[in-house]
């Protein structure tokens, strides 16, 4: 019985996630808590009974935005090569930022941050700053293992890195227009991005 009743609250959870993602998407902030119930068929009580606001609903499903991007896996513990490490990152960010839901919601937060500056605040820590922290703490084992010899900036690389990732298609995407880059013409630009980037802080690649 405790079992069925933990899948029961498990399902009505991934429901209002699911439900919070597409109208926070498609909406912004805006979009009432009344309206993601209805679209989630539940209940508003339901709702609440998982998460007691809407901040802390915006903030889990920019979370699980990047969990399902594939970029929450352990990087402190992969023993490839970085250049393999942060080629597999590379290609799973741009994705991700290329995305419609992901694309909108960095629209809707721009678009509301006036009215709404606290969804600023939850997208920044939760996305970018998010991401900066992964790769930083990635780097310092970098370091620690001497493969990073002129990084002292483990932080600021991190964000170098990341910008640089964003390519074409990401900035032409702001402007609501495609790159018309294929997958060939992606991959090649960010292989040479994660190389240009650890030859520049001393990476020895392997022979």
């Amino acid at each position: 019985m405790t079992t069925h009743l933990s899948q029961r609250k498990e399902q009505k959870r991934k429901q209002i996630l699911s439900a919070a993602i597409e109208l926070f998407s498609k909406q912004g902030y805006g979009i009432s808590m009344d309206a993601i119930a209805e679209h989630a068929q539940v209940s508003k009580q339901t709702v609440y009974a998982h998460f007691s606001n809407k901040d802390q609903l915006f903030e889990t499903c920019i979370i699980e935005k990047c969990m399902k991007s594939g970029l929450n896996w352990d990087l402190m513990s992969d023993e490839r090569s970085a250049s393999e490490v942060l080629n597999e990152y590379a290609w799973l960010f741009q994705s991700m930022l290329l995305g419609d839901e992901a694309r909108n919601t960095f629209q809707n937060t721009i678009r509301q941050s006036d009215t709404h500056p606290e969804i600023a605040k939850i997208f920044l820590e939760q996305g970018p700053k998010r991401n900066v922290m992964l790769l930083s703490d990635y780097f310092n084992k970098l370091v620690a293992n001497g493969l990073l010899p002129y990084c002292d900036d483990t932080e600021g690389a991190a964000m170098q890195l990341l910008l640089m990732l964003h390519g074409r298609p990401v900035y032409w995407g702001f402007f609501g227009f495609d790159a018309g880059e294929d997958e060939a013409t992606r991959r090649a630009y960010l292989r040479k991005s994660v190389e240009v980037f650890l030859r520049g802080y001393g990476y020895v690649f392997p022979a």
